[in-house]
């Protein structure tokens, strides 16, 4: 009975030997997941989610496929278009705007003055035909650059033109002109009126007159800044030369009203979009971009036609 049981037990060994797998037998997984082998384990993915086919020796452990993506690395960082840049209040790429067919510090997409504002988003810039960031002056060779006489400070240029604004430094008390324009208490010719031209073809942004005195705030502090002196900027808004407004040309700024002020680029705290007594209201990005028509920039929450143009 013994020896019946023993040649039954061996019998049952040898049948299981023969149906495993031989040692140097190869196992071949298909989908992106491999077996455990004692030998070479080849994996082949699915065409349909790779092309690749990867031939290695197994360790004993089970990979599952791999996804590629298209929007970051492996570290889970997005990376942005060069081209578009954006910003963290849905600004896009910067578009240059041209003064006269040339493209100058304050519409060419730069930030000029390493303050992280670039053009128009930029206080100092007073419009597109401005090649200074740093300081409110324009730096244009013939804006304005009559020591004593004065027209509209706007228009890039000098002289009165078209515009018919006439004004002389000699008639401020608080001496814009300096040393090479002092003022003259008996200087007769300081005009109380405007033309009305002048008035009305001038496009003086909220805050200032038309020869480029403009009421700027800084820490709570109000100043009255002529923006012909060439050092004046926000960052030293003490030793700005002073001014006297022309009451006559003066465009008051109402930041009740939700207009935004000189030296502002956005709207008063409360305000959700700026308001604009004399034409269309607008808003500028981080970029420098505004939603004015082509042809036209923003200043002060309104569109101004660029001149020149």
């Amino acid at each position: 009975m013994r020896n019946s049981f023993t040649l039954t037990c061996m019998s049952l060994c040898l049948g299981l030997a023969c149906n495993s797998p031989a040692s140097n037998e190869t196992t071949q997984a298909t989908g992106g997941e491999t077996s455990t082998s004692a030998e070479t384990t080849t994996s082949t993915t699915d065409p349909t989610t790779s092309p690749t086919t990867t031939t290695g020796t197994s360790t004993g452990t089970s990979t599952g496929p791999t996804t590629t993506g298209t929007t970051g690395t492996e570290t889970g960082t997005t990376t942005l278009d060069a081209t578009t840049t954006g910003t963290t209040d849905g600004g896009g790429a910067c578009i240059p705007i041209a003064c006269e067919g040339s493209v100058l510090a304050c519409g060419d997409c730069m930030d000029n003055d390493g303050d992280g504002k670039v053009d128009l988003a930029d206080p100092e810039c007073v419009s597109p035909c401005d090649d200074l960031e740093e300081t409110f002056s324009t730096g244009l060779p013939g804006d304005n650059m009559d020591p004593c006489n004065q027209d509209c400070f706007f228009d890039g240029n000098s002289g009165m033109g078209e515009d018919k604004c006439n004004w002389n430094l000699k008639c401020d008390p608080e001496n814009p002109g300096g040393d090479v324009c002092p003022y003259d208490p008996n200087f007769q010719n300081c005009p109380d009126m405007q033309s009305e031209t002048c008035v009305t073809t001038c496009q003086v942004p909220n805050g200032c007159d038309c020869f480029g005195c403009c009421t700027v705030e800084v820490d709570g502090m109000t100043y009255d800044i002529f923006l012909g002196d060439k050092d004046c900027s926000l960052g030293d808004i003490g030793s700005c030369e002073q001014c006297t407004k022309n009451d006559d040309c003066d465009e008051e700024c109402h930041p009740e009203l939700c207009e935004v002020c000189f030296g502002q680029t956005e709207p008063p705290p409360g305000c959700d979009d700026p308001t604009c007594e004399n034409g269309d209201s607008c808003t500028i990005d981080m970029m420098g971009n505004s939603d004015c028509p082509e042809g036209y920039y923003c200043s002060t929450g309104c569109c101004f036609a660029i001149v020149p143009g």
